[in-house]
């Protein structure tokens, strides 16, 4: 059936494809001189405290980050860990709680189910190590890398930085299918570098109910400081998992909204918390944690639902140094980190750890057009539950199977895809 929308066929745009990409590298340099639901709630909580920890750096920028990459480019890390650096990071990603070992197990899972062909979307997660050529690394430390994360194993040189960089990156490009294009730079590499570990994750997924691109019009988006910017805003009316929530408070009657947005094949799924209009983001970020989110999608029921979503592109480089440090992984970066299982010697640390990211929502061959205040009569006639996002929200885009949370992020301020822009570089 032919879909109609809100009176004057106001809005709508075919958000057709999206792409989430993640990379993570860890630099290291030798100095001169069990439970299903446990390990489904540890990368939850995990992705809750770095989304804190980047919400309380900037409250008006938008954040987008895979903890999954993250998690796996520590997991590695792990492997070659003893010692106090290895009870840290056990700690910090309450890896402490599950059997030894099982935090292997468990990446190993995610990961293949992640790499197993689909129809329906592109998922990969790549792995690699770029190790100086002559540096010896620990048999049992290979060959668990290779066990649990697939990780292929290339030699380089570091006194020829340019070379390596170019080396890197174009392993980068070929993962992400030329989506980021720079992720290591030539100033990243000294003689006394030794290792590289870098994480590749890549998505692309086609909505199960696309959008119509000849729905999007013009509208303005009003950010939490009131300003407002032009946006392109999409529309559809279906049936999506829908739920209305309390944030404990009176404040704009302290309700918000969840909606979850299938890909096709259902098994992905992009999940928008939405507070009120007249409420900041930053009033319902404290709500975000494991147990919250679970009931988010233990709630949620299927009923006709008024979408309205904007393009957007959130694009995020960040320094994971700091970020770890603060979750109390900060051994591994000084002189005093123990990576004695990665290989004899007892003078490795990780001197540079990024994270690069990236999310495109947009629909092929669509222009926005029209009138942006004719939304305003429409939701007062409509009887179907409205969510309309024309204010900052967060969201989650997990597998609704497992529950992993594969990207996380914020919108504070979409930005319209330009098609002759250059995809993101990394700092």
């Amino acid at each position: 059936m032919a879909e109609t929308p809100p009176s004057r066929q106001w809005l709508g745009s075919g958000l057709r494809m999206q792409w989430c990409l993640a990379l993570l590298a860890l630099v290291l340099v030798q100095p001169a001189a069990g439970d299903g639901k446990l390990q489904d709630s540890t990368i939850t909580e995990f992705s809750v405290n770095i989304y804190r920890y980047l919400s309380s750096l900037n409250k008006d920028r938008n954040i987008f980050y895979s903890p999954l990459s993250i998690a796996t480019a520590l997991g590695m890390v792990e492997l070659g860990t003893n010692g106090t650096t290895l009870e840290q990071i056990q700690h910090a990603m309450g890896y402490s709680k599950m059997a030894k070992g099982e935090e292997f197990l468990m990446l190993q899972n995610i990961s293949q189910a992640m790499n197993e062909p689909s129809q329906q979307y592109l998922l990969k997660l790549a792995n690699s190590l770029f190790v100086q050529d002559g540096f010896q690394l620990s048999d049992k430390f290979l060959q668990m890398m290779k066990q649990y994360f697939n990780a292929s194993v290339k030699n380089v040189d570091f006194n020829h930085p340019s070379d390596v960089a170019v080396y890197i990156n174009q392993w980068v490009l070929d993962c992400t299918n030329h989506r980021i294009q720079k992720l290591v730079s030539p100033s990243d590499f000294t003689a006394l570098s030794r290792l590289v570990l870098v994480n590749a994750i890549y998505f692309k997924g086609s909505w199960k109910s696309q959008f119509r691109p000849e729905l999007t019009q013009a509208f303005p988006f009003t950010k939490d400081d009131e300003s407002e910017v032009q946006i392109s805003m999409m529309y559809q009316q279906g049936e999506f998992y829908y739920g209305e929530f309390t944030d404990g408070t009176d404040e704009a009657g302290g309700i918000y909204q969840v909606v979850e947005l299938p890909y096709k094949g259902d098994e992905m799924s992009m999940m928008i918390v939405l507070p009120r209009q007249e409420v900041q983001l930053a009033s319902i970020e404290p709500l975000l944690k494991t147990q919250q989110i679970n009931e988010w999608a233990n709630s949620i029921k299927k009923e006709k639902v008024e979408v309205f979503l904007p393009k957007f592109k959130v694009k995020q480089s960040i320094d994971l140094k700091e970020v770890l440090s603060s979750l109390g992984m900060s051994e591994m970066f000084d002189m005093n980190a123990d990576l004695s299982a990665m290989t004899e010697r007892n003078d490795l640390y990780i001197s540079k750890a990024v994270h690069v990211s990236y999310l495109e929502v947009n629909e092929e061959g669509s222009e926005a057009a029209g009138v942006s205040g004719m939304i305003i009569s429409n939701r007062m006639g409509s009887l179907a539950p409205q969510v309309l996002a024309d204010h900052p929200f967060f969201f989650l885009i997990r597998n609704r199977k497992t529950g992993t949370i594969y990207f996380m992020g914020r919108v504070m301020h979409p930005e319209d895809i330009d098609p002759t822009e250059k995809y993101p570089e990394a700092s």
